[in-house]
């Protein structure tokens, strides 16, 4: 990859974004090459299969890569996972990390990847990072996908409360929320209710229902289902340096999802902009400064609202 600042589409890419790019390459060689080894299939998603396509690499704004793969290999890849990823590679998800966003991301040592200040009091990895989404079966049965989503919305949202962000504490469904989040924890251990979690998609089987979808969007299944047969077969396309498989049916799935898919639309990044995002100083550096900096703006929040509730105003203004 040329690694020099360029314009794509009227879009400056700049230096660090270059290699920033190139780090999470690194990840999806080794991914592929853990994949091809166990013969498992996974395929580009998202903004990155659209890259793919249109632009034979990244979108010129896009900040990550996505990957796809079916639950039963994303099951066997996470069983070798430990074995075959050794730093400065991290797999993280609900069974190594305090994480519990139902995907699993590769990070690398090193680096920063913090998305917002929302994440500054996380206690967990935060390198840069690739998306790896596990695809299940979508019930058949509107009764079961509706019970298989108010199920995961109950034991999953909890973790996510408790795992971190700066949701208001004086909320009452906030704080209900994250008391039953340390509850779990504390009575099941953060692996036991996520493999609590993932089991309940693992009841439907791929084979016995026409669609699949990734249960990262629990809350929305429907919406982001798709024909399993998109996935029969896979090809190879070029992605910057590197050849990056795609599923079969990739018109099919690029159209359900964008429309008018070889149209460029400027649009923001997914996870809105990173408040960190360095590809060579690890996110340890930066994460005690931001928390200082984030304590002082919440105090300097909370004082200038409690002066207009009382009718006056704080001296900046």
């Amino acid at each position: 990859m040329n690694m020099q600042e360029e314009s794509r589409n009227g879009y400056i890419v700049s230096e660090k974004m270059k290699k920033v790019w190139a780090l999470q390459l690194q990840l999806v060689k080794k991914v592929l090459e853990v994949c091809e080894k166990y013969n498992l299939r996974v395929w580009a998603e998202g903004g990155t299969l659209l890259g793919t396509i249109r632009e034979k690499g990244y979108i010129p704004w896009d900040d990550d890569i996505d990957m796809a793969m079916l639950r039963p290999d994303y099951d066997k890849f996470q069983e070798v996972a430990a074995k075959e990823f050794k730093k400065p590679y991290f797999i993280q998800n609900g069974y190594t990390d305090n994480y519990a966003n139902g995907m699993t991301k590769v990070r690398i040592d090193g680096t920063a990847a913090i998305l917002s200040n929302q994440h500054i009091n996380y206690i967990r990895h935060q390198g840069i990072f690739i998306d790896i989404f596990p695809f299940d079966a979508v019930p058949d049965n509107p009764a079961d996908l509706n019970r298989l989503m108010e199920e995961a919305k109950r034991i999953i949202r909890p973790m996510k409360y408790y795992y971190g962000g700066d949701y208001s504490p004086f909320h009452p469904q906030v704080l209900m929320r994250t008391l039953r989040g340390a509850f779990l924890v504390k009575t099941h251990g953060r692996q036991g209710i996520y493999k609590q979690y993932e089991d309940l998609f693992r009841k439907y089987k791929i084979e016995d229902n026409t669609n699949v979808s990734p249960h990262a969007w629990y809350y929305d299944i429907e919406h982001y289902s798709r024909d399993k047969h998109w996935y029969d077969g896979t090809l190879w396309m070029p992605f910057e340096d590197i050849m990056m498989p795609v599923p079969s049916g990739y018109h099919e799935i690029l159209t359900v999802q964008y429309g008018d898919y070889m149209t460029p639309v400027k649009a923001p990044s997914i996870h809105g902009d990173f408040l960190v995002l360095d590809p060579e100083r690890p996110y340890q550096d930066f994460l005690p400064l931001l928390k200082k900096l984030h304590r002082w703006d919440s105090w300097k929040h909370r004082r200038d609202l409690l002066l207009r509730l009382v009718g006056m105003k704080s001296h900046k203004e």
